[in-house]
């Protein structure tokens, strides 16, 4: 009989979290998050990089105490100036106490760059315009040039914090972990098998490539795709992610029940006061006091969709709709 390699898994709208006993707060929580030996978040979230449009959300989001990803631009220079102009803010740390900062009081930032020839000289820009944290992404399966690649330029920079993604395999994951990789983006790559749909088992991938992660010391995991509420991100971190990525609800838009997206008008600062409120909540009612103990104590339980349609409000009259959410 031929053996069955069809990949199985589950998304985050097929599964819930298990109550806790709890004696665990909301607002006592701590959410910062270690990525790196010498890199840390004060919130578990990080703006995906979508064009230059989405240069906007980098300052906002940092202020917040999460990472902005600067967009990478065909002209080099566009670039730079978009990350020098996020860099050159100096904070007022009475004003934001919780805003994600270097040694000067500057906002952390990150770049993106995609992993083709000629990437080390991007990054050597970048890093010399203030990036604190490169994320790398693949647009083919890796290969041995690429691995090489990474290597270079870790020896190049080796304070630099360096994400690569996204990935699904975990040998992939390992590799890119042992060339240097601080931390894998884990999703669905473009050369995935898998549906581009909300079929994708994005919760599964996070807890394989969370697996990896375990077996190196300060190796961290960012999940990314399927996170359209803040309930998901608190599954995701469960599942063993150290951060979550987004872009949907950064605009406060929400999804609607034939999967397409209702268009938000929050400030990105209400919509991440939202996530973050979300996230508390969800630590609370499983009595996690710190983004590691979700990750170690959480349990999850598959459901069916009856049960994912019973979890939702249902059996009310709605008078006004919430600005983050949708029935689905």
């Amino acid at each position: 009989m031929p053996e069955n390699t069809e990949f199985i898994g589950l998304g985050y709208d097929q599964v819930l979290l298990v109550p806790g006993a709890s004696n665990v707060l909301p607002y006592s929580v701590t959410l910062r998050t270690q990525l790196s030996e010498n890199f840390e978040l004060n919130i578990p979230l990080v703006s995906e990089a979508f064009g230059p449009e989405t240069d906007t959300r980098v300052a906002p989001t940092a202020l917040n105490g999460g990472l902005g990803v600067v967009a990478e631009q065909e002209d080099l220079s566009k670039q730079v100036a978009s990350l020098q102009q996020v860099k050159e803010t100096v904070v007022d740390t009475d004003k934001y106490p919780n805003a994600l900062v270097d040694s000067q009081n500057h906002l952390r930032v990150a770049a993106e760059v995609w992993l083709v020839a000629g990437a080390e000289t991007r990054v050597a820009a970048l890093v010399n315009a203030g990036a604190d944290a490169i994320f790398f992404y693949l647009h083919e399966t890796l290969a041995k040039n690429t691995r090489d690649l990474i290597k270079q330029i870790r020896q190049a920079h080796p304070d630099l914090f360096i994400a690569v993604g996204v990935v699904e395999d975990q040998s992939i994951a390992a590799a890119l972990y042992e060339a240097g990789a601080d931390t894998i983006l884990a999703g669905r790559p473009v050369e995935s098998s898998l549906p581009n749909d909300i079929t994708y088992p994005f919760l599964t991938v996070t807890m394989n490539i969370a697996d990896v992660a375990a077996a190196y010391d300060n190796k961290s995991v960012i999940a990314v795709g399927g996170i359209h509420y803040s309930g998901d991100i608190v599954k995701a971190i469960a599942a063993g992610a150290d951060a979550t990525m987004v872009s949907d609800l950064l605009k406060g838009s929400v999804l609607e029940s034939d999967g397409s997206f209702k268009e938000g008008d929050m400030s990105i600062d209400d919509a991440i006061f939202q996530t973050d409120g979300g996230l508390r909540a969800g630590m609370g009612y499983t009595g996690s006091q710190t983004i590691e103990s979700l990750k170690l104590n959480a349990k999850i339980v598959q459901i069916t969709d009856n049960g994912l349609r019973e979890s939702h409000p249902h059996d009310v009259e709605i008078t006004k709709q919430a600005p983050n959410y949708a029935k689905g």
